[in-house]
Parts: C-alpha cells; sequence; structure tokens
C-alpha cells in the first residue's frame, strides 16, 4: 500500500489522533481550497484532507463531501513486541488527550 487518503472535519484533531498513534507529519500542503497533509507511521502513510464544508453522506463514493472511512488496519505483529502493554499505553495518551481538549 502506499497511503490512505482521508477526509476530515477538522485536520488538526486528526493530526493530534495520528500523534498519539506514532505518526509524524512529514508534508503540510494545501489541495484547492482545504488544508492536507501526508502523515508517516507504522510502516505506512496517510494523506489527511480537511473538508471545509462537511456533512453527512448517505452514499461515500458519489459525495465529495463526505468525510472518514470505512476501515483502516495497521499491521503492528512486526513492530509492537508486546501488544497489550503497547494497547494500554495508547489508552492512556488517549485518555490524557481527551482531558487536554
Amino acid at each position: 500500500m502506499h497511503h490512505a487518503s482521508i477526509r476530515t472535519a477538522n485536520i488538526h484533531r486528526a493530526i493530534a489522533f495520528y500523534e498519539l498513534l506514532g505518526f509524524t507529519v512529514s508534508e503540510r500542503f494545501t489541495a484547492g481550497i482545504t488544508l492536507a497533509c501526508w502523515m508517516e507511521g507504522l510502516g505506512g502513510r496517510i494523506e489527511l484532507i480537511q473538508i471545509p464544508q462537511p456533512k453527512p453522506a448517505p452514499d461515500a463514493f458519489g459525495d465529495e463531501n463526505y468525510v472518514g472511512y470505512y476501515h483502516l488496519s495497521f499491521d503492528l505483529t512486526k513492530t509492537i513486541a508486546d501488544l497489550p502493554t503497547w494497547l494500554t499505553n495508547l489508552e492512556s495518551k488517549f485518555a490524557q488527550a481527551s482531558q487536554n481538549n
């Protein structure tokens, strides 16, 4: 996989979320009138694109204002030696981030 592209209503919150997973911003840019960035981590690459006026869409592929994705999976088996400990640590980071927001 080269990358996954994710549309978001708030790119800054999305960046903060993926940073908790270990991703880092490798490039920021604009795509037309909107903010976008590349993030790398866990052996993969994601592109975040902020949708200025998001709205719910019954057909994700037929509506250009659709926000989100159906499924995104990262293989951690070669990256994380102790998955239960890593998940506990991640849960703590999410709890701390929630308190800060």
